[in-house]
C-alpha cells in the first residue's frame, strides 16, 4: 500500500472517529421536547419502563415501582387498549426510548402523556388499532387529527395523536392539544427544556427531569417543616440519571448539575467542599430523618457565617440578646462547620422529637453564660437547670431558638433544652428526648454499632455539603402525616436513602442513594416459627416469666426460680443449661427489667419477690452483687414498675403494695420511700406512669374509679388534681407531647372510649369519643412493659381491635376465648409487637395485623418477647407441658 493511500486511510479513520464524538457529545437528550408542554412538572425518558423486568441491587428492587417512576409505569397499561395481542405491544416497545411528561391538573391529580417512537409500519397500524372494547372517534384541531377512543358507552378512554414519527397518547385529550400547541410554540422559556435538553442521556437507562416541588406528590410537607426547609437548599430544578448497566449493591441515582439556589445554606457551603462523616457514636439508634450540613474549611465556613449572621434577622436573636446582650455571640462565635439534625422516630408520647448537634469549642466559657440565661428567661423557678447522668440541661423558652442560632433549617423547637457532648452542642426541643438521647448515648445504642448505619457517608471522597438520611422503617412511623404514597417494595428491601447536594461554585449537584438491607433472609427461614431449646422445668414457682435482654447487643436470657427460692440463669439459648446466680427469699412475683441502676456503665437484673425488691449486678468476672431493699409492714409487693428521673439520671421502680400503696426505690444505698403519706388510692391501675420533665416532675396514677392524680416528686399532689373524668377507666394515663408547645400533657382512655387530654394545671382540655361500633365496646390503653409506648385496645365479646392514639383501626383479631391476655412489646417504633393468649396458646402479630410465625405458640403462661435487632429475630419466651420453651423467628 502506497504512503499516500495510508495517510487517507487514516485521515478517513480519523475523522469518522471525530465526527462520531462530535454526534455523541452533541446529541441532547433523547426526551421528546419538542412536544412537551411548558407546564410539565417531570418529564421522564426510559427505555426500560416497559420491560417486565427492571430491577437493581442485590435486593431486586423494582425501579419502576419507584416515586414519580411507577405513575409512568403505571400509565403505560392504556397501550393494552391499543390491541388484544400481547406479543404485539411487547414488540411494538422493545427497545425503545419512551418519553413522559406530568402535568398538574388538580391539587393531587397529575395527568400523563407519553411520547413512543414509531415507524411508518407502526404508524398505519395505530391509524385503526383493533380492539373490541374501543370506539375510534376524531377531531382536528390546528390542522391536526387526534384520535379520540371511548368505550361502548362513550365514556372516554384516551386520546392519541401520531406527529413526527412519535406516538403521543394521554388519558386526556386537552393534553394532547397541549402537546400540539407547544410543538407549534417551541416555547424557548420552559425552564426544564432549556436547563436540561442540552444533556446527553444516551448512556443512562432512566432519565428524570423535574421541578422541585414534584416532590410533594411522595412527601406531603404540611407537618414536615424541617424537610420542606431543606428541600429549599436543592436546586429548583433537578435532573436525575439511573445507569443502564445494573448494579449489584447500591442504587446511586446521580445528577449532571443544576443552578444552585438562592438559598442561605447553599450560599454559605456553595465554595467549601464537604467531610466526611465520622459522628456515628453520637447518632442515636431512634433516628428517623438525619439532616447533615458540613463543610472542610471550618475557618471559611465560620468567616461566611459570621457575615450572613450579622444580616440575619429573627426574633428569638432579638429575645437572646435582651437576656444576655452581647454574651449571645457566644453561641455563634465558638461553633464549627458541622450541623446536624436528627427527627427521632415518633411514639405514641413523642410526635416530634429533634435533637440538633452543632459543632462547638470552648463549652466551659460557655456553660455560665447558659445557666444565666436559663434562669432569666424562666419566670418559674426550679425549671431552669438540671443534671442527668452527669451532663447539664438547661431549659430555655425562647421559641425557635435553634432557628435565631443557625437560620430558619432548624425549626421547630417551642422550648430549647441545651447540654453538651463533645465536640457537639446538643440542642432537643423536649426535655425527655434530651434524656433518652444521653441513655442511647451513655449505652452505645448508636449508629456506631449498627451494622446498616455504621458506614454511611464514610466515603473519603463523599464531598457532599448537604445529606439526609432516611431510615425507611422508622419514617414510616409518622406515614400518616407525611408520607402521601405507600412504597410497598422500596420499603420491604431498602434499609434507608440518602438524599446529598454537592456544591461546586453556582452548580449543584444532587444525588439518591437507595442502600438495600444487609441481611436477606432466604423464604424457607424467613417468618417461620422455629423452636431453639426446651428446658425441663416440671414446677414454675414465679407468677411471670422473667425473659430479660441486653440493650446494647440484643443478648436474651430467662431466669427462673426453684422450690428452694434459688435463682437460676439461663443465657445459652442453645443448650438450655442453668446455672446459679444468688439465693432469694420467694420466687419472682413481679416484672423483671435489665437496666443500668447503679449508673455504672451496665445493666443489673431487677425483680421483686412478694417481700423484697432486689438488683442483681455482675461485673466482667461474672461476680454476682446481691442488693435489695423491703417493704416495711405486713403487705405483699403486688406489682413493680419501671420508671426515669433518677437524681443522677439513673432508672428507678415504683413498688405497689396489697394495700394500694405506693413505695420508690430510687438507688440502692437508700431503702424504699413510701410515695402516697398525703393520699388514699383505691384500685390503682398500673403501671404508675412518671413524668419527668425539667420543672414538671413527678408521678402519674390512675384508679379505676376515674380519678387521676398527678404526684410530686415528694408525693403531695399538685395543685389542679385529681381530675375526675365522671366514667371509669381499666388503664392508667399517660402522658403525651403536645404538639404545639413541646410540652407534655396527660392523656388517657375511658372504657367508654373517650380519649382525655389534660393540662398540667388539672384542667381537662379536650375530650374526643373514638369510634364504638358496639354498645359493649371497652377501651383501655396497653402499655409495654418497660413503660416506652402505649397502644389503644378496644375489646367485645370475642373481639379484640388495636387502634392508634388518634382512634384508626390497625387491625381487629376475632373468635378469641375469655380471659384472653393480649400485651404489648415496644422495641423501638419500626419493631412494635402484639402478643395474645387465647386458651392454652399465644399467637404473635406487628401492629399491621401479620401473624407473624407459622404457628400459635403453646404456652399456659403468657409469653414473653425480645428482639435482637442485628439478626432481626424475635425470640419468644413461653410455657409449656413442663418446660420452658424458646422460639424463634426471623422477621426480614
Amino acid at each position: 500500500m502506497s504512503k499516500k493511500k495510508l495517510i487517507a486511510i487514516l485521515l478517513i479513520v480519523i475523522l469518522a472517529s471525530a465526527g462520531y464524538f462530535l454526534f455523541k457529545w452533541s446529541r441532547g437528550s433523547s426526551a421528546a421536547w419538542q412536544f412537551i408542554p411548558s407546564n410539565a412538572v417531570v418529564v421522564i425518558t426510559s427505555g426500560h419502563l416497559q420491560d417486565s423486568a427492571y430491577t437493581a441491587t442485590e435486593a431486586s428492587l423494582d425501579l419502576k415501582r419507584l416515586p414519580l417512576l411507577d405513575i409512568a409505569s403505571d400509565n403505560l397499561t392504556l397501550l393494552n387498549l391499543l390491541t388484544k395481542d400481547p406479543k404485539k405491544l411487547k414488540t411494538f416497545l422493545k427497545g425503545k426510548d419512551l418519553s413522559y411528561s406530568y402535568h398538574p391538573r388538580t391539587s393531587t391529580e397529575w395527568g400523563v402523556i407519553m411520547y413512543i417512537p414509531v415507524t411508518e409500519e407502526e404508524t398505519k397500524w395505530l391509524a385503526s388499532p383493533q380492539h373490541a372494547n374501543i370506539r375510534l372517534l376524531h377531531h382536528n384541531f390546528q390542522d391536526h387529527r387526534i384520535t379520540d377512543a371511548i368505550d361502548a358507552n362513550s365514556r372516554p378512554l384516551f386520546s392519541y395523536l401520531v406527529k413526527d414519527h412519535f406516538l403521543i397518547v394521554s388519558y386526556y385529550g386537552d393534553l394532547i392539544e397541549d402537546a400540539v400547541r407547544a410543538s407549534s410554540l417551541n416555547i424557548s422559556s420552559f425552564r426544564l427544556r432549556s436547563r436540561f435538553s442540552n444533556i446527553n442521556d444516551s448512556d443512562y437507562g432512566t432519565s428524570i427531569y423535574l421541578r422541585t416541588d414534584a416532590w410533594k406528590s411522595v412527601m406531603s410537607m404540611e407537618n414536615v417543616a424541617t424537610l420542606a426547609e431543606f428541600g429549599r437548599a436543592f436546586p429548583v430544578y433537578q435532573d436525575f440519571h439511573i445507569e443502564k448497566t445494573e448494579n449489584k449493591g447500591n442504587l446511586t441515582i446521580k445528577s449532571d448539575g443544576a443552578d444552585a439556589p438562592d438559598y442561605y445554606l447553599a450560599d454559605l457551603l456553595k465554595d467549601n467542599p464537604g467531610t466526611p462523616f465520622i459522628g456515628h457514636k453520637h447518632i442515636s439508634q431512634q433516628t428517623s430523618f438525619l439532616y447533615r450540613t458540613a463543610a472542610s474549611d471550618k475557618a471559611a465556613f465560620k468567616a461566611a457565617f459570621s457575615k450572613w449572621h450579622k444580616k440575619y434577622k429573627s426574633p428569638a436573636w432579638d429575645k437572646l440578646n435582651y437576656y444576655i446582650a452581647g454574651e449571645s455571640n457566644l453561641l455563634i462565635d465558638n461553633i464549627g462547620s458541622e450541623f446536624v439534625l436528627c427527627q427521632l422516630e415518633e411514639n405514641n408520647s413523642i410526635t416530634d422529637g429533634k435533637i440538633l448537634l452543632a459543632e462547638f469549642s470552648n463549652y466551659d466559657k460557655l456553660r455560665p453564660v447558659l445557666q444565666k440565661l436559663a434562669r432569666l428567661a424562666n419566670q418559674e423557678s426550679n425549671v431552669s437547670a438540671d443534671q442527668y447522668q452527669g451532663y447539664d440541661i438547661y431549659s430555655v423558652p425562647i421559641a425557635e431558638l435553634p432557628s435565631g442560632l443557625y437560620g430558619p433549617m432548624f425549626t421547630g423547637f417551642p422550648r430549647s433544652y441545651i447540654t453538651y457532648v463533645a465536640p457537639y452542642l446538643v440542642i432537643s426541643n423536649n426535655s425527655q428526648v434530651l434524656q433518652n438521647y444521653i441513655v442511647d448515648y451513655e449505652n452505645q445504642i448508636t449508629w456506631q454499632q449498627s451494622p446498616e448505619y455504621d458506614s454511611v457517608l464514610t466515603n473519603v471522597n463523599n464531598e457532599a455539603q448537604l445529606s439526609m438520611i432516611v431510615n425507611l422503617r422508622k419514617a414510616q412511623s409518622g406515614e400518616e402525616t407525611q408520607v402521601s404514597k405507600k412504597y410497598s417494595d422500596l420499603t420491604a428491601k431498602m434499609e434507608s436513602i440518602t438524599l446529598q447536594c454537592h456544591f461546586e461554585g453556582s452548580e449543584a449537584y444532587p444525588e439518591l442513594t437507595f442502600r438495600p438491607k444487609k441481611r436477606q433472609t432466604a423464604s424457607k427461614v424467613l417468618n417461620r416459627t422455629f423452636l431453639n431449646i426446651d428446658i425441663e422445668w416440671p414446677d414454675i414457682y414465679d407468677s411471670e416469666l422473667a425473659a430479660l435482654q441486653n440493650p446494647i447487643d440484643g443478648s436474651s436470657e430467662i431466669l427462673l426460680t426453684d422450690k428452694e427460692h434459688k435463682l437460676l440463669r439461663t443465657n445459652n439459648l442453645r443448650e438450655g443449661k442453668t446455672e446459679e446466680i444468688a439465693k432469694l427469699n420467694g420466687p419472682i412475683a413481679t416484672a423483671a427489667y435489665k437496666v443500668d441502676f447503679l449508673n455504672i456503665g451496665r445493666q443489673q437484673r431487677i425483680f421483686a419477690t412478694d417481700r423484697t425488691v432486689y438488683a442483681l449486678d455482675e461485673d466482667d468476672s461474672t461476680n454476682v452483687s446481691t442488693f435489695q431493699a423491703h417493704l416495711p409492714g405486713q403487705d405483699a409487693i403486688s406489682a413493680l414498675y419501671l420508671i426515669d428521673g433518677g437524681e443522677d439520671g439513673s432508672n428507678r421502680f415504683i413498688l405497689k403494695s396489697s394495700a394500694e400503696e405506693l413505695f420508690v426505690w430510687e438507688s440502692v444505698t437508700r431503702p424504699l420511700r413510701k410515695l402516697n403519706h398525703s393520699v388514699r388510692f383505691d384500685k390503682i391501675v398500673g403501671p404508675v406512669v412518671a413524668l419527668n420533665q425539667i420543672g414538671n416532675r413527678g408521678f402519674i396514677v390512675t384508679q379505676q374509679n376515674g380519678k387521676i392524680y398527678l404526684l410530686k416528686e415528694n408525693g403531695t399532689v399538685r395543685p389542679g388534681f385529681p381530675v375526675d373524668i365522671l366514667t371509669r377507666a381499666e388503664s392508667p394515663f399517660t402522658w403525651a407531647q403536645d404538639p404545639q408547645t413541646g410540652q407534655p400533657e396527660l392523656v388517657g382512655a375511658s372504657v367508654s372510649g373517650e380519649l382525655i387530654r389534660i393540662s398540667l394545671d388539672g384542667k381537662v382540655t379536650s375530650r374526643k369519643q373514638l369510634l364504638r361500633p358496639e354498645p359493649g365496646s371497652r377501651f383501655r390503653i396497653l402499655f409495654d412493659r418497660n413503660s416506652l409506648d402505649w397502644i389503644l385496645v378496644r375489646s367485645v365479646n370475642s373481639k379484640t381491635a388495636i387502634i392508634t392514639k388518634e382512634g384508626r383501626e390497625l387491625f381487629e383479631i376475632k373468635d378469641i376465648l375469655p380471659n384472653a391476655v393480649i400485651r404489648y412489646h415496644f422495641f423501638g417504633v419500626d419493631n412494635r409487637f402484639i402478643t395474645i393468649k387465647s386458651g392454652s396458646y399465644s399467637t404473635v402479630f406487628d401492629v399491621n395485623g401479620r401473624r407473624l410465625g407459622d404457628k400459635a405458640i403453646p404456652s399456659e403462661m403468657p409469653v414473653q418477647l425480645t428482639y435482637q435487632p442485628g439478626y432481626y429475630k424475635l425470640l419468644i419466651f413461653s410455657r409449656s407441658e413442663k418446660k420452658i420453651q424458646v422460639w424463634s423467628i426471623k422477621l426480614r
